[in-house]
């Protein structure tokens, strides 16, 4: 499953750009028998025909994206939110790390920059190395000028993602785009487990666009693909089990399995078919928590709005819509035979 997972995480997938993601998951999916198809807005979907209701499992492939804002004359790249609110909240994570631009032609490296210690008091910036505005963060290219920055393909409106390898710490993976790519992975998983067989449900996997931006490829899901029985969306799920943070955010945590999300920030999740999927876990000894997120949304919100009852299992991360998100792989591992026993129960 890390090679898997790496695989994906690794493939550049900013909001409206989720191309290289997308033509990975059509390949794999078809490998193990489904029927692949696309939308008209880029969905990705892979139908593995059983012999009950139609069960949706879904995943988004877009990740953490900012945007060029502007280029200064001396080759500087300034940035901009590239998904849904502000985006500012990301920039502290940056600084420092490698940067990729998407261009027509390919990923352009620099890195997330800022005025050092050394420096900074010679800006009138915050001497605690604050961040206060979208100014104090920037891209360095190594390009001398904005020409030259313009000759290799990077505009207003470039996506600009973080540059990062994942990697196994013990039983634990870090790496940039577990959200939603660890979700990606466990449809690619379930794919091949019913490869062969003849599930009792009419299983349809959805990988979506756009989920940062606001839901934007799963709203079209139901006009698209007609009625469904059920959903089970797959996200990751905020884990606070770190130093500094309070007892209440300490409810979900690495290596107790995965997560059903009773409610979050959009709406409150089926509670018939949650209370289906702990009974199942219940009866295969599968470990799973509970969750309720105030400052969380999924596609799963949008998928309630058409008329689909839905649940969302999440895998527990830490630091997460950082470059070093943390996930456990026995929470995946639980959670793929869970989605297993949810198709064939």
């Amino acid at each position: 499953m890390f090679e898997l997972i790496k695989q994906l995480t690794e493939l550049p997938g900013p909001c409206g750009h989720e191309g290289a993601v997308a033509d990975f998951l059509r390949q794999r999916w078809a490998g193990s028998g489904a029927e692949v198809s696309t939308t008209s807005v880029g969905n990705v979907v892979g139908r593995i025909p059983g012999d009950g209701p139609r069960l949706m499992v879904q995943a988004h492939m877009d990740e953490m994206s900012l945007r060029v804002r502007t280029i200064t004359e001396d080759g500087f790249v300034h940035l901009g939110a590239g998904m849904r609110g502000s985006g500012f909240g990301i920039l502290p994570e940056a600084v420092n790390r490698i940067a990729q631009i998407l261009t027509p032609s390919g990923l352009v490296d620099g890195v997330f920059a800022r005025a050092t210690g050394h420096l900074r008091g010679s800006t009138g910036g915050r001497l605690d190395g604050g961040i206060a505005s979208w100014d104090d963060v920037f891209v360095d290219l190594g390009l001398p000028d904005r020409r030259s920055v313009l000759a290799a393909g990077i505009h207003v409106g470039s996506p600009v993602l973080y540059r990062a390898k994942t990697r196994r710490l013990g039983r634990h993976l870090i790496g940039k785009a577990l959200d939603d790519r660890v979700g990606l992975a466990l449809m690619t998983a379930l794919a091949d487990r019913l490869a062969g067989t003849r599930a009792t449900r009419d299983v349809v996997l959805v990988a979506t666009v756009q989920e940062e931006t606001g839901a934007v490829g799963a709203a079209s899901l139901r006009h698209d693909l007609g009625s469904f029985h059920e959903a089970v969306a797959l996200e990751v799920g905020p884990a606070g089990d770190f130093p500094g943070m309070p007892s209440d955010a300490r409810e979900v945590a690495l290596g107790r399995g995965p997560a059903l999300v009773h409610s979050d920030a959009a709406t409150h999740y089926d509670a018939g078919l949650t209370r289906v999927l702990l009974d199942l876990a219940d009866r295969n000894k599968i470990p799973v928590q509970h969750a309720a997120f105030a400052s969380f949304g999924t596609d799963g919100a949008q998928l309630m709005m058409q008329g689909i009852p839905t649940a969302l299992l999440t895998v527990p991360t830490r630091y997460t819509h950082s470059p070093f998100e943390m996930v456990h792989l026995d929470d995946v591992s639980a959670a793929l035979d869970l989605l297993v026993a949810a198709c064939n129960r």
